[in-house]
């Protein structure tokens, strides 16, 4: 799950938009129209289609703007597997335990200094 707010407001927008493209579509004044009367018809598809055309374009607009917000925002530091302390990115070994964050990466077994 994610922990950051802006990754639950882009979670939000996300759904929001979709609700409202769902509604639009299944909502289009096409259904209204007479039996039998096809002007009618195409003249409310086309105009559904438009309107869900900006909308996906408003939403697209958005999703990078708060994207943007959310890459911003990230933390600047990262838990310490080992004793839980913050550490700064960049830096290869925590100061606190002396735990070796470029050979978990790597997938290496690392010793514990406690031994």
């Amino acid at each position: 799950m994610p922990r950051r707010v802006m990754s639950w407001v882009l979670i939000v927008w996300t759904v929001i938009f979709a609700v409202w493209i769902g509604a639009a579509v299944a909502d289009r004044p096409s259904k209204r129209c007479a039996p039998g009367d096809q002007l009618c018809k195409d003249a409310s598809d086309v105009g559904t289609s438009v309107g869900v055309g900006l909308v996906l374009t408003l939403f697209f607009v958005g999703f990078v703007i708060l994207s943007l917000i959310w890459f911003m925002t990230r933390p600047k530091r990262r838990l310490c597997p080992s004793c839980g302390v913050d550490a700064k990115r960049g830096v290869t070994v925590c100061r606190t335990c002396g735990f070796d964050f470029a050979a978990a990466a790597k997938g290496t077994a690392v010793a514990d200094p406690d031994q």
